[in-house]
């Protein structure tokens, strides 16, 4: 459990930052791993830790938790997150990503959403940054300075449906400034990924975390007070439509919530930026003269705090996307055809993510949530039952074939 930070003790990690990149002295293994965590508390503490005591108007902050996942040699990867005090205002607590390197007797700490960062992720061991990480990354970076009011992302929900906007732009904990956030609720309340990127997990309390997605377009999206989160190891990519958790009033690193949803937010690296003017989802966000107030609009189409809002997803040629689910099979046979009747064309991996281009009633099947006749073509032209299919609705979420 963190604790909050004295006035002392704040001052000593602000002290090991004099150089202006964090270091400090490892002499064993054993004190290795307490000098990277104070180095790690003292890099997020040093660039937001003022910004967040007037945003969050306090004093004094929780102390950041260490969350090391990975370790290779002299290198360590995970994240850091800084949490609010329980019953504070609504709101998430702040995280970042770390990549830490030993250099001799000293810790070199980056955080994601830096150069830093991208350059020492360039040079890491694949036994702490995959491959495909590590692209994630470099794009990220390099499309940051680029990153457009169009995000090209979706809204986390299944496209073609309906949730209502609950809560309108307001700031990461509230009041706070810029306005990020966003607060969405509705359908069967299962939360999918924006877009495509790598998904991550911190501050990790029982069956619920801060989850975070790292787009390769310069963005990232955080989402809030889930539960019965995704099972997908950290590092793991996700497809637009990749389900991550369950609406709820988690609290696993503090804030308030009333009235279960997802506080979805929109960052670039791990600083929060307005959805003032963003469209997402094929809609345009205004924040209002509060936080929480604001509308979205789609041409002539406006929906304010409290309507639904249906997702158009990213726009371009975005299809939308479910998950599969072969009950206690490995794998779900692909059709020719809308039946059982048809011929066996391919199979497909329980849990793998799939691009629906249409969809069509045909032979009723029992699946794993009971009997359907509804069949989706995949972007190949091959055949699954919806019945194997987790799509977020019982409805077609594709247009008809």
């Amino acid at each position: 459990m963190s604790r909050p930070l004295s006035a002392r003790r704040f001052a000593a990690l602000f002290s090991a930052l004099a150089t202006g990149v964090a270091v400090l002295a490892a002499p064993s293994a054993t004190a290795a791993e307490a000098d990277l965590a104070t180095t790690v508390r003292a890099t997020m503490l040093q660039q937001h830790g003022d910004a967040l005591k007037r945003e969050w108007d306090t004093q004094t902050l929780r102390e950041p938790l260490f969350e090391p996942t990975r370790k290779s040699g002299a290198w360590v990867f995970g994240s850091t997150t800084i949490p609010m005090a329980h019953g504070q205002e609504h709101g998430a607590p702040h995280m970042a990503l770390f990549l830490a390197r030993k250099e001799r007797s000293t810790w070199r700490v980056e955080l994601d959403g830096t150069a830093g960062f991208a350059a020492l992720a360039a040079q890491a061991p694949s036994g702490v940054l995959s491959d495909g990480e590590k692209r994630t990354f470099a794009a990220n970076q390099n499309n940051r300075a680029q990153a457009l009011a169009p995000t090209g992302l979706g809204l986390p929900w299944p496209v073609n449906v309906a949730w209502w906007m609950g809560g309108g732009p307001h700031g990461n904990s509230g009041n706070s400034r810029p306005f990020s956030s966003i607060d969405f609720n509705g359908g069967d309340g299962r939360v999918l990924s924006a877009g495509t990127g790598r998904v991550y997990k911190s501050c990790i309390v029982g069956r619920s975390a801060l989850v975070k997605v790292v787009h390769d377009n310069g963005y990232s999206t955080t989402y809030y007070h889930m539960y019965n989160l995704t099972t997908l190891a950290d590092g793991s990519a996700v497809r637009t439509g990749t389900y991550l958790g369950n609406i709820g009033n988690e609290l696993p690193c503090g804030g308030s919530s009333s009235g279960a949803h997802v506080h979805f937010s929109l960052l670039r690296g791990n600083t929060h930026v307005s959805v003032n003017g963003m469209t997402i989802g094929g809609w345009t966000f205004y924040e209002g003269s509060q936080a929480y107030g604001g509308y979205a609009q789609r041409g002539s189409t406006r929906v304010s705090v409290g309507g639904r809002i249906t997702n158009y997803g990213g726009g371009g040629t975005t299809l939308p996307t479910g998950t599969v689910d072969a009950g206690p099979n490995s794998t779900v046979n692909l059709r020719s055809g809308p039946g059982l009747s048809y011929s066996v064309v391919g199979t497909v991996a329980d849990g793998a993510v799939v691009s629906i281009a249409c969809t069509s009633r045909g032979e009723a099947v029992d699946g794993v949530w009971g009997r359907t006749d509804l069949w989706n073509r995949l972007e190949d032209g091959k055949w699954i039952s919806d019945g194997f299919v987790d799509t977020g609705s019982n409805e077609p979420v594709a247009s008809n074939c």
